[in-house]
């Protein structure tokens, strides 16, 4: 026990024995041990750098008029914010801060997600703070403008100088490492005790083969350890896949003409007619080996299984470079973070203009007929493609990864493209670290592109067109990015798996660091959270033949006399499309359109935070919503189906108690939204606190919809007991 506590309790003892002490001190000592309790929770490794109180955290367009009152504090993971006003929170009934997920509350900030900071100091004058600079007026507010298109702002009227002043050099300091030492996963690292689990992929020879052997190309490719213990190149991996003909002498006389040492790997073949795709980056400009770089196409060719002509296809000049990206993504952040309704307004009346200024669904566009142009080479023409880029590792990731996802539907299932996203990006070297400026240096900014960004964009576009191709759903790719501004996952750390070697073994404290990998969901996202990943559409479209199960049920209606209802309306309606419709399989490739009016704007990422954006009961969430309804109700009746046929023909006489009741039991969906689902509470969600921007900003309150600082998805999955079918009609 504390010797506060005991203080406090001795004190209000002597009152209880009618000693003379005052309420009000028994108040004040009361109040400063429970203060003392209002920390932050903290991770392994995590400790405490600075704190302040009286911060006020005003609530998103609110012109600073609302918000709460509590504890601003800086740890070397994050900038948390901790009130003793619990009914400040959606969850105030159960006295407690609602949580992101398992690492993070709402009202937390890892530092890693930080992308500027806006002092407004006395005369309202707003400048941006950059390492480095020297901090000398009082700080009356902060703005935060983080990497995922959010804004928290701070006040510090009720603050001691002193203390506002060590928070904002905290956060500028920390938020900007210049060390990768620096970063919170270095301490995390070394006092984390994750449990066991299996390597990220393709980090070993066994993983590329498997995937040789799925594509059937394994006597065209091989797996090659020549850059074993990174000889060869610091960017490629230790594994990786080349033409069969070339030999590794091959390799080591040809790699240092490349530039970064990146010769021509292989990436996917088309099993259908062995056409493959391929990344190289350019011949150094000082080069004369101009043979060198034929040769090894030469062997490309060869693995092609034909004898057609490579398409080259240089990427500099049909996608946006770098530069192009991080000033189109600028002006594209410029216009769509606002945290005041005055500027919203101004923002949206010219909406139009500003999208099409900052250029952003043009290169997203871009990327996407890029992509067909690929597709189209491999498909119609048979032809391998080698996409050639100065440093092979931002647009044909990108290009690469895209083409991928059209023509294997392996590629677009949640574990299909996790393995992909390792593997043409983590593995084979997209400099993660470089393009978040996770690290602050002079070239930061010139380095700086939200690439990855750009690639989650156009595959949204494709799920967009594509609604029940693909096995998750939009909240797992903004979830995705999310999750790289965390900060402690190995998986977006790092520039190439080499750098990610050098920082885990830790070789001057001789010990090894363990980060967990981002694809470990369960690490830091619960069973229920995961849930909004699945895609219902996907599920009917690939677990039911829906034609047979309406036939079928068509055939037992009939067998009881009833009329069928489409008989009765055939007059009106004409005939009926066959059940399948929106489900057909029009072709395993995807085709996507890229016309400007297809192209759109990814809302639930960018717009999530916008209050007055937000469309109250409808979007895609609410679609999302209906739709997990509907299949649940499909799973239901085909299982009511299926029991009234087996009934039919004695299957159930003949099958054990056991048997019959997991057959009479009803399947579970799986889906968030279904009638089987997590229902923790009696209360039921209803589709008017459902929002455009579910599960992440927050419906609207009762009173307000400025009264909550932050969304709670935590709120949503307590309440998501959709009202559930009749269960005695389960049971019969």
């Amino acid at each position: 026990m504390s010797k506060r506590f005991k203080s406090y309790l001795t004190q209000f003892e002597m009152k209880e024995k009618g000693k003379a002490v005052s309420s009000e001190e028994v108040e004040k000592d009361a109040s400063a041990f429970f203060d003392n309790l209002l920390e932050p929770r903290k991770l392994q490794g995590e400790r405490m750098i600075v704190g302040a109180d009286s911060v006020l955290m005003f609530a998103p367009f609110s012109n600073g008029k609302q918000g709460i009152s509590g504890h601003l504090f800086i740890t070397n993971f994050k900038i948390s914010f901790v009130t003793a006003d619990k009914s400040s929170y959606p969850d105030g009934d159960n006295n407690q801060a609602p949580q992101r997920n398992k690492l993070l509350n709402n009202t937390d900030i890892p530092l890693t997600c930080v992308e500027a900071i806006y002092q407004v100091s006395s005369g309202d004058k707003r400048r941006r703070l950059l390492p480095g600079m020297n901090i000398t007026t009082q700080t009356k507010y902060l703005e935060i403008h983080c990497k995922d298109f959010q804004i928290h702002s701070f006040g510090f009227k009720f603050t001691i100088k002193e203390n506002a002043q060590k928070i904002t050099d905290a956060i500028v300091r920390f938020s900007y490492p210049g060390k990768e030492n620096l970063l919170f996963a270095f301490e995390f690292g070394h006092n984390s005790h994750l449990d066991e689990k299996p390597p990220p992929e393709f980090l070993e020879q066994g993983d590329w083969e498997r995937e040789l052997e799925r594509l059937q190309c394994q006597s065209f490719w091989r797996v090659c350890n020549v850059n074993y213990g990174f000889h060869i190149s610091d960017c490629l991996p230790e594994y990786f896949v080349i033409p069969s003909s070339l030999q590794n002498n091959d390799i080591n006389k040809a790699a240092a003409q490349f530039v970064d040492n990146r010769i021509p790997t292989w990436s996917y073949t088309y099993c259908v007619n062995g056409a493959s795709l391929v990344k190289m980056s350019q011949l150094q400009p000082e080069s004369d080996f101009k043979n060198l770089e034929d040769k090894m196409l030469s062997a490309v060719k060869e693995s092609s299984g034909n004898e057609k002509d490579l398409f080259v296809l240089d990427l500099s000049r049909h996608c946006p470079s770098l530069a192009d990206v991080r000033t189109s993504h600028e002006k594209f952040r410029a216009f769509i973070m606002t945290d005041s309704a005055k500027d919203f307004y101004s923002s949206d009346s010219r909406w139009y203009s500003n999208l099409e200024n900052s250029q952003w669904l043009q290169q997203v566009s871009s990327c996407l007929n890029v992509s067909n142009l690929v597709v189209n080479q491999m498909i119609r023409e048979s032809v391998t493609v080698v996409l050639k880029e100065e440093y092979c590792c931002d647009m044909s990731c990108l290009v690469s990864s895209l083409v991928q996802l059209q023509l294997d539907p392996e590629y677009r299932t949640q574990e299909g493209f996790q393995s992909l996203v390792q593997r043409e990006w983590v593995v084979m070297g997209h400099p993660f670290q470089k393009r978040l400026n996770l690290i602050w240096n002079a070239n930061s900014e010139t380095e700086q592109a939200p690439i990855f960004l750009l690639f989650l964009d156009c595959v949204w576009q494709l799920l967009q067109q594509f609604p029940s191709s693909f096995a998750f759903t939009e909240t797992y790719l903004t979830s995705l990015w999310d999750t790289v501004h965390v900060g402690i996952f190995d998986t977006f750390l790092f520039n190439n798996v080499r750098h990610r070697r050098q920082f885990l073994q830790n070789g001057r404290r001789l010990t090894l660091l363990s980060l967990p990998s981002v694809w470990d969901w369960k690490f830091h996202l619960s069973d229920e959270q995961q849930l909004l990943f699945k895609n219902p559409l996907y599920m009917l479209r690939n677990s039911y033949d829906l034609d047979k199960v309406v036939e079928s049920a068509k055939g037992a209606l009939r067998h009881s006399g009833e009329k069928l209802r489409e008989n009765c309306y055939r007059l009106l309606l004409g005939s009926s499309p066959p059940s399948t419709y929106m489900f057909a399989l029009q072709d395993t490739v995807l085709r996507p359109e890229v016309t400007a009016s297809l192209i759109k704007v990814w809302t639930q990422c960018y717009l999530r935070w916008i209050i007055p954006a937000q469309i109250v009961g409808g979007g895609n969430p609410s679609q999302y919503m209906q739709q997990c309804i509907l299949a649940e109700e499909v799973i239901c009746l085909r299982h009511k189906l299926q029991t009234l046929m087996d009934e039919a023909h004695g299957t159930q006489q003949t099958l054990g108690d056991e048997s019959r009741r997991a057959r009479g039991s009803r399947p579970n969906s799986g889906l968030l939204f279904g009638s089987t689902g997590y229902q923790t509470t009696s209360k039921h969600l209803s589709s008017v606190y459902i929002t455009s921007s579910f599960p992440f900003s927050p419906g609207v309150s009762q009173h307000t919809q400025h009264s909550l600082i932050c969304g709670p998805l935590s709120r949503y999955l307590k309440d998501t007991a959709i009202d559930p079918l009749d269960e005695a009609q389960d049971d019969d």
